[in-house]
C-alpha cells in the first residue's frame, strides 16, 4: 500500500466517524502542513541532541519518566475506570462523565475489589491505575480496590490514580497512601491550572505527577507554571495531544485550531505545543522533567500491549508473539495472525480459555484470526531480526510504525 492510498483511508475512517460535521473542520492546506512539519522537524532536531526518545520514536523526553509512565512503556499497565462520572467540565474531556457504573477495564466489568485483583495478579500487571471520571467521587470504592490490589499483589505493582483534586483533603491523601497508592496525577486542567489542591498530596503520596493534553493557547501560562509546579513539589509532567470525539466535537471545532487525520483526528497546533514545552525546560534548566506521550504512543504500544497480555493463556507450541503484540503462526508454506481478546463469560468459541474469580464469575480469552492464511516462505523468520526485510501484508502485524504522524 502505498502512502496516498493509506492517507486516503485514514481520511475515510475520519470520515465516517464524524459524518456531516467532518465538513466543519479546517485541516491543514498542503502548504500550512510542510510549514508544520518543517517546524516539528526542527523541534525534533534540536531534542534529539538533548533528550531522549523511546517506543519507537512517538515518546519524548524519556530520561525522568515517572514509575507508572515506566511501567505503560514496558505493557505492564491495566487502568480500571472506576466510575463514568465527573464533577468537573473540561472542554477537552474525550467521553461522557455521567454515570457511576461498575468497574470497568477493557470492557470487562469488575464488580469485587478481589476479583479486580485476581485479574492483576493472573496476567501479570506490573501497574495498575485507577481513573475516571473522577475516582474521588466515589471515595470508598476507589480505596477498596486500591487495598485489594495491594494486599493481592503486595509491592509487585504500581499503584497510581487520576483525579482533577477538586475533591482532595489532607485526611483523603493519607487515605489513599494508606491503601497502597503510590502515584497520584492531577489534571490541572480542570482547576484553571491552580496547584493548590496539589500541594496537599506533596510528601504524602510518594510520586505526584502532572498529566495534561497540551491546550495550545496556554502555552505562555504553561512556561509560567512549570517552575511553580517544580517549586511546589511536582515530580513529572506528562503532556498530551489533543484529541478530536465524536463527544468534545462541539468544544473543539469551536476553536481556531487545524486537524490533523491519523488513525483518529488530533490538533496540530497541541502537539507543536508540547514539543515546544519540552524544549523550553531542558533549556531553561527547570528541575522537571517534561514528557510527551502522543497519541500514536497510545495508539500502537498501548494497543499492543493489550493484544499481547492474553497471549500466554492461548498460545500454542511453535507460535510466537510479534512485537506489534499478534501470534504468529507458522506452517510450511504461509503464516496466520491472531490476537487474544479478553472478554466477561460467554463466549461460543471453540478457541477460548475460561478463567475463575474469587467471586465465581469468569472471563475468558478468545484466540481470533486477524489475518487470512498468508503465502510465505517460512525461512523468512529464521533469524528474524528488527531490520529484517517483510512483505507489506505481513508488516502490519509485525512491527510498529516509527514516529510520530504525518502532516495532511
Amino acid at each position: 500500500m502505498n502512502t496516498d492510498d493509506h492517507q486516503n483511508i485514514l481520511i475515510d475512517a475520519n470520515r465516517r466517524e464524524y459524518g456531516r460535521h467532518y465538513d466543519f473542520l479546517q485541516f491543514p492546506t498542503p502548504e500550512q502542513a510542510a510549514a508544520a512539519q518543517t517546524e516539528r522537524d526542527g523541534l525534533l532536531a534540536w531534542l534529539r541532541e538533548h533528550a531522549e526518545f523511546g517506543c519507537s520514536d512517538t515518546k519524548v523526553d524519556c530520561r525522568r519518566l515517572s514509575p507508572g509512565c515506566r511501567t505503560c512503556a514496558l505493557g505492564g499497565w491495566s487502568c480500571l475506570f472506576i466510575n463514568g462520572r465527573c464533577n468537573a467540565t473540561c472542554f477537552y474531556c474525550p467521553t461522557p462523565q455521567d454515570e457511576t457504573g461498575d468497574p470497568l477495564t477493557n470492557g470487562i466489568p469488575f464488580a469485587t475489589p478481589e476479583d479486580y485483583a485476581e485479574y492483576v495478579a493472573l496476567f501479570g500487571f506490573s501497574g495498575a491505575s485507577i481513573s475516571g471520571g473522577e475516582p474521588l467521587l466515589t471515595p470508598d470504592r476507589t480505596l477498596a480496590y486500591l487495598d485489594a490490589v495491594r494486599r493481592r499483589c503486595g509491592d509487585a505493582v504500581h499503584l497510581w490514580m487520576y483525579t482533577n483534586g477538586t475533591l482532595l483533603t489532607g485526611e483523603m491523601a493519607g487515605d489513599l497512601r494508606a491503601a497502597g497508592l503510590d502515584e497520584i496525577r492531577f489534571d490541572i486542567g480542570a482547576t484553571n491550572y491552580d496547584l493548590t489542591k496539589l500541594r496537599l498530596a506533596v510528601g504524602v503520596i510518594p510520586t505526584v505527577t502532572v498529566e495534561i493534553p497540551t491546550v495550545p493557547e496556554e502555552e505562555r501560562l504553561l512556561r509560567e507554571k512549570l517552575v511553580e509546579m517544580a517549586a511546589a513539589g511536582v515530580q513529572h509532567l506528562n503532556l498530551h495531544q489533543l484529541r478530536l470525539t465524536p463527544h468534545n466535537f462541539r468544544h473543539l471545532a469551536g476553536r481556531d485550531y487545524t486537524f490533523v487525520h491519523g488513525e483518529k483526528v488530533t490538533v496540530l497546533e497541541s502537539e507543536l505545543s508540547a514539543l515546544r514545552l519540552v524544549r523550553y525546560g531542558i533549556e531553561k534548566g527547570i528541575d522537571l522533567p517534561v514528557n510527551y506521550c502522543s497519541f500514536p504512543y497510545k495508539r500502537r504500544f498501548q494497543h499492543a500491549a493489550a493484544r499481547r497480555r492474553g497471549i500466554p493463556f492461548i498460545q500454542g507450541e511453535g507460535e510466537s508473539v510479534t512485537e506489534a503484540g499478534y501470534l504468529r503462526v507458522i506452517s510450511k508454506a504461509s503464516v496466520q495472525y491472531f490476537e487474544a481478546v479478553t472478554l466477561p463469560a460467554g463466549s461460543n468459541r471453540s478457541e477460548a480459555v475460561e478463567i475463575p474469580l474469587p467471586s465465581g464469575r469468569r472471563i475468558v480469552v478468545e484466540k481470533r484470526p486477524v489475518s487470512p492464511l498468508i503465502p510465505v516462505d517460512s525461512l523468512l523468520f529464521t533469524d528474524f531480526t528488527p531490520q529484517t526485510p517483510l512483505p507489506e501484508e505481513v508488516c502490519r502485524f509485525e512491527r510498529i510504525p516509527v514516529g510520530l504522524a504525518d502532516y495532511f
